[in-house]
């Protein structure tokens, strides 16, 4: 691995956050608990707090902000514009995806929230897209900030919402160019962030024969319309949000889009992730099998699908709920099957409408139709218990199937269409990839997805996975069917984002920059980080199962370490390992992690992994017992000889070999599980004389269900 040397920039003194009205009034807005909005400040205010101050003169920062998918970061991103708001910053730009419908999304939901369009006190400067006719308001409202003399409540911030495109960016980027925008204090918020404005020329610049291996010798259009917004502001913070940041953490950390403070936010008590529908509740998948792929004629998963979703309608529509219920139908990227999927859906609802509407309940088809039904709600009514009786259902089944609209959302006529959700209660809606990345589908319920994993990336992948979102209370209507690859990639999805939520978490909780953040994650080999284009480096991957693990470099924080292993002795009852006796202690695995792992400190990357890989392997198995051997007592250590440096060289220095009597210390373990060792050791260097006493080793076997498999950056970086 090659280690460079990167001088990482000073962190900015803290500065006090005030919580102003006008925070104060959007709280009040919002119609979530009080815990919620408790949390939803503090996260907005630790957000803020790592931004630029804006009582002084310039800034240059770069955060990032890792939400979940469908987890509301437009909510954080909101609260984050009023808390700038009244803390100085006079302008706040967000730029709002790729998509014409998503910056509309965005721009309507900030001027509800913040009721701009409603109140009557004129706080804000609301523009979309702005261009050179925008230049002599905004620069008005710029001088009356500068303005001593200006009464202060009439001061009002500017809003920008832009379409990340490359014309909208430089239309922005030419009206600044006519403004003073020394000395005002400008909040960047750049929304998926992951998605275009990262360099799509990394991986080729890095193979550029420079004499500079870090220079910058191709910019993508995207990419340098953001460095030249951040050149043209002299105080600003960029902020970039997203639920896959896979590419933003893995992104040259020389570049000017690296960020180098993190913020992770929780999900509400109603978020349902993928823990609740790939481990909690996996009874929710539903497996579409290989002849359902095939396309000449509806699959029998996606009428059984739909049987479900209108059974959750009509129950809905029995009992006066007004929410949205919507199913989702992602088949494919390709327009030519959404209209397949569409023309089957219609066909297949205008079928069953004229069948229930048949006055002849003695038709045969009638007959058959209801029976399948019943099938269908039979299985629903296992996991959902407040559905009404059947006969109660089949009563609204009718005007339930009739009423609901049907949409195909894609751009094929020019621009993806923006849903009215207020104008039906039901929806189907059937489309690829403008369905992904930041699409809010409200009330979804089922989910249709005979989609395959394609490339394998799985900040992709993740963003397709509209149906996590904030539907715990109706959890149980659910249904999600993928196919057999889709469901095993998510299942891995949760675990390597687990992993990345708790590294980066404890590298927070470290007071360093994230430029510092040893790049490392869990990921198995059949899946990708991100996009290879973005990427500078290539990434390496490595593995410890079915094979034994400890640290090298063993004389660290000795005295800590040895506190920690004796506590662990004496809570355990552990006793000295001998052939005759094969003294060992069967152990929770919980226990050791609390008592053990979170207790010893060493320097080293690795043991992170295997911590985080235990970890999340205990979570999922709480009463999983352990093997462990104790090799040596303080009293009575073992000796290890010719040991440079305090450093071992490989297992052999420090593991006991076979002999006659004794198979030697490797083959200490259970066959399935994990096991440990907890080796004391006195450590003695070439010339025989002792280095360390009393060094604890810890060495743990990976077996191969709780294989951590990672991958990482092939250079790292350290602080001069």
């Amino acid at each position: 691995m090659e280690l460079i040397q990167l001088q990482i920039p000073n962190n900015p003194d803290k500065w006090e956050v005030t919580v102003g009205q006008e925070t104060f009034d959007l709280l009040s807005n919002l119609k979530i608990n009080d815990f919620s909005k408790s949390k939803l400040l503090s996260e907005t205010q630790q957000i803020l707090e790592q931004c630029g101050n804006p009582k002084k003169s310039t800034s240059n920062e770069t955060g990032l902000v890792f939400g979940y998918v469908q987890s509301g970061k437009t909510m954080s991103f909101t609260m984050l514009t009023a808390l700038a708001k009244d803390n100085g910053y006079q302008i706040i730009i967000i730029i709002a995806g790729i998509a014409t419908n998503l910056i509309d999304q965005s721009t309507t939901r900030l001027e509800k929230d913040l009721r701009i369009n409603e109140r009557m006190d004129r706080q804000w400067l609301s523009i979309k897209n702005p261009n050179k006719q925008d230049v002599g308001n905004l620069n008005d409202k710029l001088q009356e900030c500068k303005d001593p003399n200006f009464p202060d409540e009439e001061k009002r911030t500017i809003l920008i919402t832009v379409l990340k495109n490359t014309t909208h960016l430089r239309n922005m980027i030419d009206v600044f160019k006519y403004l003073d925008l020394n000395n005002v204090p400008t909040l960047i918020i750049d929304d998926e962030s992951d998605q275009a404005s990262l360099n799509t020329f990394e991986q080729k610049n890095a193979k550029d024969k420079d004499e500079n291996k870090f220079a910058e010798t191709r910019l993508s259009t995207i990419y340098r319309r953001i460095l030249d917004i951040k050149k043209i502001l002299p105080h600003h913070t960029f902020v970039q949000y997203t639920a896959t940041p896979q590419a933003n953490l893995f992104f040259n950390i020389y570049r000017e889009l690296s960020p180098n403070f993190i913020q992770l936010l929780t999900a509400g008590e109603e978020y349902t992730g993928g823990n609740v529908f790939f481990k909690e509740c996996a009874d929710l998948i539903q497996i579409i099998p290989e002849q359902d792929l095939t396309l000449t004629s509806p699959p029998n998963t996606l009428l059984e699908a739909m049987r479900w979703f209108f059974l959750g309608v009509a129950k809905g529509k029995k009992n006066n709920e007004n929410k949205n219920r919507s199913m989702m139908i992602h088949p494919s990227e390709k327009t030519s099957e959404h209209s397949l999927y569409t023309h089957w859906v219609i066909n297949t609802k205008n079928e069953w409408v004229d069948i229930l509407q048949n006055q002849n309940d003695q038709d045969i088809s009638k007959k058959t139709l209801i029976g399948e039904f019943e099938k269908t709600y039979n299985k629903l009514a296992q996991t959902a218990t407040d559905i009404p009786p059947f006969d109660e259902i089949l009563k609204k089944l009718l005007h339930s199937i009739r009423g609901t609209r049907i949409c195909e959302v894609n751009a094929k006529g020019g621009k993806t269409p923006n849903i009215n959700w207020h104008q039906d209660y039901a929806f189907i809606l059937i489309g690829g990839n403008a369905m992904s990345r930041g699409y809010t589908v409200e009330g979804l319920t089922v989910t249709y997805m005979p989609r395959s994993i394609g490339g394998g990336m799985v900040d992709t992948i993740q963003q397709r996975a509209r149906f996590f979102g904030y539907k715990r209370s109706y959890l149980n209507y659910c249904k999600i069917y993928l196919i057999q690859d889709a469901k095993i990639a998510y299942e891995e999805y949760v675990t390597h984002e687990e992993d990345m939520r708790m590294r980066l978490e404890q590298h927070k909780q470290s007071g360093k920059s994230l430029n510092e953040w040893y790049r490392e994650v869990f990921l198995p080999d059949f899946l990708k980080l991100t996009r290879s284009n973005v990427i500078y480096d290539e990434l390496s991957r490595s593995s410890f199962s079915d094979e034994w693990f400890f640290i090298k470099n063993p004389c660290q924080n000795i005295p800590n370490n040895q506190k920690a292993v004796q506590q662990f002795i004496q809570h355990t009852n552990l006793q000295p390992y001998d052939s005759a006796t094969q003294e060992y202690e069967m152990v929770y695995l919980k226990t050791i992690i609390e008592l053990l792992f979170n207790k010893v400190s060493y320097e080293n990357s690795d043991l992170s992994s295997i911590k985080n890989a235990l970890t999340i392997f205990c979570n999922e198995n709480p009463n999983e017992l352990c093997r462990v051997y104790l090799l040596g007592t303080f009293e009575k250590p073992r000796e290890r000889k010719k040991i440079a440096n305090g450093i071992f060289s490989s297992s052999g220095q420090l593991f006991q070999g076979s002999n006659a009597n004794y198979k030697g210390d490797a083959t200490l373990r259970q066959k399935i599980g994990a096991s440990f060792q907890i080796h004391i050791v006195n450590i003695f260097d070439e010339n025989k004389a002792i280095f360390a006493e009393g060094v604890p080793i810890v060495a743990i076997y990976i077996p191969d269900n709780i294989n951590p498999e990672t991958i990482k950056q092939t250079y790292q970086t350290i602080e001069e």
